[in-house]
């Protein structure tokens, strides 16, 4: 269970910093089936299976919020590039 948590947390971020929030039920349905074919018993599947929800849509956030943090920055930094270029002519 544990595992799966800590790929879900990795893969929450991933999808964040690349796709729209409508990739997520997809990946969760995909995660979802693999907990049931994992074959443990049916209290162990729901709890993972809402825990690796959980944790995907957290990683999601995550991800975004990197994305968009990373978004600005690279922004300043390319208008103060240019800024740099304008002043040296």
């Amino acid at each position: 269970m544990i595992i799966s948590l800590m790929i879900g947390t990795i893969v929450g971020i991933l999808l964040g910093l690349r796709f729209k929030v409508f990739i997520l039920l997809p990946v969760i349905l995909v995660a979802t089936g693999a907990i049931i074919v994992a074959g443990h018993g049916l209290k162990v599947i729901v709890l993972t299976a809402v825990a690796t929800a959980v944790v995907l849509q957290i990683g999601y956030v995550l991800g975004c919020a990197v994305r968009v943090y990373f978004d600005a920055y690279l922004q300043e930094r390319t208008a103060l590039r240019h800024d740099r270029l304008d002043l040296s002519r």
